[in-house]
């Protein structure tokens, strides 16, 4: 009865198993397969006996396959496991982990291979895309302590791309900012971040600086962090994006000298939102436009407005509070009046920056366009475009003029789209061809709605470089109209949002993670539980408020002692994890096995300040454990311990033994006449005899001593601790102890038993040797008997 529950047990965990199984001989061939695998490969499960599991892979991933089963056979391991794709009836392809057991050969059946097969294809692809987006990324994302200024903390891999050093040395070296960025630039944007944080760390801190690369070059990078803060508002950490803007700087190097010679202003214009304004900057033609020194322009903005024409100065702060409320480029014609040079008219243009303090910056451009106001029209245009493009860090700029059918693009949207100038048409069938292709009807609908004045052009796309990579951008613009009321141009701009669109991706990955089949709860490090998803609320029955705030200790089920948990702890702190299976309660009570995976979270300073642990019930899998095994090592008739078990047990009962120089004693028995009860009643009245028999000896036996089936009607039983002289006194009471059994159908059964004490430096065949001559000693003095041969 007991094989059978054990076998009905182990048949409903085979079809009902939440992962595919599969018997196999150990050649590979399917024997059995239940309904999940069969889902897994689109098809039944009985269409796959006989079949081999190979023909379900890719051809590349057989042999990986193939090799591992084949060590699991040499005894390389008790199991193996694999990571491969599985091909459904339908062609299509997923990632499983295939874990591979041995089922060992029985009196009834061979040696067969068990195979589970798990889903993993969600986990592949994460995996896939997360490797594709840092080796894509120009940007390297970097965290750091807010006080510690000399240390990153964590670097994304592709800062070997961007800056040739491997993230492992920068984050492991205290003080590597200090001796490899220029100390100039070092203790300018220490300065700078720090008067950031006293401001309150609003928004972003933007910086640039020079870092030696390990060829001894310095590189140009331009950062930009922000704060990350806790619930109090306190700043716990900061997270910065560097990338390289090396040609940038030499571009702009390129434009100082420009503006040296330029006939005009080049400057920046900051007005607050209480209408105080400043000039951050003005270039030494200040002095020529305005007759005013750009030093003194710097200091007070009054002094610029001053000399504007009377006539012209209120439309000047009109057309600027405009430009602010809109943040549309300014463009004006106005006059100033000079002592030297009288009335000079000048064209100013400027680009508009809101910034978070929501005061606004124009980066601009003032000529003197009072003899040349037709020839310096072309040029206007030129430096407008080039004054867009100068301006907007990260942000490119195009226009596209319908009346020469043709597209102008800035550097940065070059680079942003990954193409050179001379490779591009500049049109906009060409520009379309850049957008992804499930992009391109989105697009082309928007474009088409800005043109008919339906709504402004703002849109978020896919685009395909190249070199087939694909990026995220973001397209604004505004469509200016001719005379006559049609579209006449779109001036746009494309930034480049590939690491924010990514990271707001991998945020609701995360989300979705912890909301996962796996049970999980947070504890900080004093082991107060602060978060707990669904699936631990259904697995432990207690809810969410009931188990926040709470100790761990609420799910001890006291099989662990005090030790196993302080070794836990001692290996998460040392290793930063631990694994393995445990038993907890859940709340009615009942104890359950699962496997856990516990995980310190490190603050900046590398000390532990969360712990969090991860689970998953393993009921079902014990129960399939503990059936193979029993099936592995007891006689499935008799339930004793069967003759390999049994040897196992006696060779190491033997060398406990002679090591220790305990005594131990062995008995064999054999069941008089028991072929007469097979011939006169039938092999069945014989199988119960043998079961009764078992069941009248174990009750006679201590804990410690072991009953095996050595084979037919032949029974053993280790004695430990027990010598001779013992060992024969017991013996006899077994005798008794059948004699006084009544055996359904066949009456009164005796036995035969030989008694051998194991001796010194005897082997373990010489041992069961002389008690079978015993035994035959016993069955030829008229059976029913115990005989211990002495020495």
């Amino acid at each position: 009865m007991t094989e059978i529950c054990a076998a009905h047990g182990y048949a409903a965990l085979f079809e009902h198993a939440p992962v595919g199984l599969a018997e196999m001989d150990t050649e590979g061939r399917i024997l059995r397969a239940n309904p999940r695998l069969g889902e897994m490969l689109a098809c039944d499960p009985g269409d796959l006996v006989g079949g081999w599991l190979r023909e379900r892979l890719l051809p590349e991933d057989v042999e990986p396959c193939e090799a591992r089963r084949r060590g699991l056979l040499d005894g390389g391991c008790p199991n193996c496991q694999v990571e491969v794709r599985l091909v459904d009836a339908t062609g299509l392809a997923r990632w499983v982990e295939i874990s591979i057991s041995r089922i060992p050969a029985t009196i009834d059946s061979p040696e067969a291979l068990l195979a589970a097969v798990a889903d993993i294809d969600t986990r592949k692809q994460a995996e896939q895309r997360m490797d594709s987006l840092l080796h894509a990324s120009p940007a390297v994302i970097y965290t750091m302590d807010p006080h510690n200024l000399g240390t990153m903390t964590w670097l994304s891999r592709n800062s070997v791309s961007v800056t040739g050093w491997a993230p492992e040395p920068i984050s492991s070296n205290p003080d590597w900012l200090t001796t490899h960025i220029a100390p100039e630039d070092y203790g300018r944007c220490v300065s700078q971040v720090r008067r950031w944080l006293s401001d309150g760390a609003q928004g972003f801190c933007r910086l640039n600086y020079r870092q030696r690369m390990p060829n001894g070059h310095w590189q140009w990078l331009e950062d930009q962090i922000t704060a990350i803060r806790d619930a109090t508002g306190a700043v716990t950490e900061l997270v910065g994006a560097f990338q390289d803007i090396g040609a940038r700087v030499e571009t702009e190097r390129h434009l100082e000298k420009i503006a040296r010679n330029l006939p005009g202003v080049i400057y920046q214009y900051r007005q607050h939102p209480d209408g105080r304004g400043c000039y951050p900057y003005a270039s030494e033609g200040m002095t020529d436009i305005f007759g005013i020194a750009p030093e003194e322009a710097m200091r007070d903005a009054a002094a610029v407005f001053r000399v504007i024409h009377p006539e012209d100065v209120e439309r000047i702060r009109a057309s600027i509070e405009a430009s602010m409320r809109s943040l549309e480029p300014w463009l004006q014609r106005y006059r100033v009046m000079s002592p030297e040079r009288g009335e000079t008219w000048l064209e100013g243009h400027a680009s508009p920056e809101a910034l978070d303090d929501g005061s606004v910056l124009w980066h601009g451009v003032i000529l003197d366009i009072t003899q040349r106001v037709r020839a310096e029209h072309a040029l206007h245009r030129s430096e407008q475009e080039l004054a867009l493009a100068q301006s907007i860090a990260h942000v490119g700029n195009w226009i596209s003029d319908f009346q020469k059918h043709e597209i102008r693009w800035s550097d940065e949207v070059y680079r942003i789209f990954g193409m050179e100038r001379s490779r591009w048409e500049g049109t906009h069938g060409a520009f379309m061809q850049a957008v992804h292709p499930g992009d391109r009807e989105r697009v082309q609908a928007a474009v088409d709605r800005a043109l008919a004045g339906l709504e402004q052009f703002d849109v978020t796309h896919r685009i395909l470089r190249p070199d087939g990579t694909e990026r995220v951008v973001r397209e604004l613009a505004s469509v200016e109209l001719s005379p006559c009321g049609t579209p006449a141009r779109m001036v746009g701009t494309v930034q480049d949002i590939t690491e924010q669109y990514h990271l707001e991706q991998e945020q609701r990955l995360l989300a979705a993670t912890f909301e996962s089949s796996q049970a999980i709860f947070i504890t900080d490090v004093e082991g107060t539980i602060q978060r707990v998803n669904a699936t631990f609320t259904q697995l432990t029955g207690y809810t969410e408020e009931e188990a926040v705030g709470a100790n761990p200790r609420i799910l001890n089920s006291g099989r662990q002692d005090r030790d196993f948990y302080q070794e836990m702890f001692r290996t998460v702190r040392e290793t930063g994890h631990w694994q393995g299976e445990i038993w907890n309660r859940r709340k009615n009570g009942e104890i359950f096995p699962l496997h856990e995976v516990v995980t310190a979270i490190h603050d900046d300073q590398g000390e532990i300040e969360y712990y969090i642990a991860m689970f998953h019930d393993i009921t079902r899998q014990k129960e399939l454990e503990a059936a193979l095994e029993h099936q592995a090592f007891y006689d499935p008739l008799t339930d004793a311990a069967n003759r390999g078990y049994f040897e196992t047990l006696l060779d190491q009962e033997a060398r406990r033994a002679q090591r220790y120089a305990h005594p131990c004693s062995l008995l064999l028995l054999d069941i008089d006449h028991f072929k007469r009860i097979n011939d006169t009643f039938g092999h069945e009245v014989g199988d119960e005899v043998l079961r009764f028999l078992v069941h009248a000896l174990k009750g006679r036996l201590r804990e410690a001593d072991v009953l095996g089936r050595w084979g037919g009607e032949e029974f053993v039983v280790l004695l430990p601790g027990t010598d001779a002289e013992r060992g024969q006194h017991v013996a006899e009471q077994l005798r008794e102890q059948v004699t006084a059994t009544a055996f359904p159908c066949v009456g009164l059964v005796t036995i035969s038993l030989g008694v051998a004490e194991c001796r010194p430096g005897e082997s373990i065949r010489d041992w069961v040797k002389r008690a079978d001559e015993a035994m035959y000693v016993a069955k030829k003095g008229g059976r029913n008997r115990v005989v211990r041969l002495d020495d």
